[in-house]
């Protein structure tokens, strides 16, 4: 998992309107890159089968199961994650998620790799997706957010309910709405 890009690319997405599903479902297909004449109901499938294992990872007793649940939804998990309770890894793009080795999701965490706003606060907000990338020997303690686009560095430890919308260095200890670096890990 060393080999994650160093630089994270914010890419385009369309804005969320409030309209029909099957409309929304259509766009969506197309936004993710999926086409033909069965798009809308491919994409609605994969999207009901990421919040379905989501859902099951949570009610596992054991880690291992719940990575189990994640992995297959497409997040990229390395060796020795721990993954607690109500760990939301999110359900549209679980794919732009990569998790390092030997990481600890302690529970109560959200992780998002997009940022899709209502095309009201068009003018004010841009809409993104963009992945996640935390690094090796990384602790994210309880109720912790990740937002799109951020990298945690290897061995940084994340204090509980900080809010990450940053990147965070290697070997730091970060705490706070929004998370700043409290000091070096030495």
């Amino acid at each position: 998992m060393n080999e994650m890009n160093s630089s994270i690319k914010k890419k385009p997405a369309s804005y969320t309107k409030i309209q029909p599903i099957s409309k929304r479902l259509s766009e969506n297909a197309k936004a993710q890159g999926y086409s033909g004449p069965f798009a809308a109901i491919r994409y609605g499938l994969v999207f009901l089968r990421n919040y379905y294992f989501n859902l099951l990872a949570n009610f596992m007793p054991y880690s291992g199961l719940r990575v189990i649940f994640h992995r297959a939804r497409g997040v990229r998990i390395g060796e020795n994650v721990l993954i607690g309770q109500n760990v939301l890894i999110d359900n549209t793009n679980p794919h732009l998620v990569s998790i390092g080795n030997r990481v600890s999701l302690a529970g109560n965490n959200v992780i998002l790799t997009h940022s899709r706003p209502l095309v009201y606060h068009k003018k004010w907000f841009d809409s993104y997706l963009a992945p996640v990338v935390i690094e090796d020997d990384v602790w994210i303690t309880v109720g912790v957010t990740i937002l799109a686009g951020v990298r945690i560095g290897r061995g940084s430890v994340i204090a509980a309910y900080s809010l990450v919308s940053k990147d965070i260095p290697p070997n730091c200890l970060a705490a706070g709405i929004p998370a700043k670096v409290i000091k070096k890990l030495e």
